[in-house]
């Protein structure tokens, strides 16, 4: 065999060796002494002081904070229920429970997203958004380019 060793090869040093015992069935672990007892971890503790910081909830806008959190609970709302409605398909198969959950956080995305763009709208410190990037503008379906003459001439 590859692995058998032969009589030229020295001991395998065993680092628990030294703290063998031959009077009992396992390993003696030594005490380490020092001035780290338990009672030390307390005063260890007390000494580190945590930074303190003041929130102030003047800094943001009343209706601003309340939309925030409004948003932030309506859209875990609806993640969850998505998920939940998908993880019940993927493991136990099409049920009644599946299609109601996936509807209700879709529901609940669409409820988010009209409440966003509502207090866009009633801002009044949000900025305008342009029509668009490109130049072209939307008109009930249709669309329209504006492109500039130097557009098709070469350069």
């Amino acid at each position: 065999m590859v692995f058998d060793r032969t009589e030229n090869e020295p001991d395998e040093w065993d680092p628990e060796e030294e703290y063998y015992d031959p009077d009992s069935d396992g390993l003696t672990i030594p005490q380490v002494s020092g001035d780290d007892g338990p009672g030390d971890l307390d005063d260890l503790s007390s000494a580190i002081e945590s930074p303190e910081v003041e929130v102030n909830d003047a800094d943001v806008p009343a209706d601003l904070l309340q939309t925030f959190w409004a948003l932030v609970l309506v859209l875990n709302a609806a993640v969850l229920a998505v998920s939940l409605g998908l993880l019940i398909l993927l493991f136990e198969g099409y049920s009644t429970r599946v299609p109601a959950l996936v509807v209700a956080g879709v529901v609940l995305f669409g409820f988010a997203v009209r409440r966003y763009r509502r207090f866009q709208a009633d801002d009044p410190d949000a900025e305008p958004r342009p029509e668009s990037d490109d130049g072209a503008e939307t008109t009930s379906g249709s669309v329209a380019q504006e492109q500039s003459p130097n557009r098709d001439e070469p350069s």
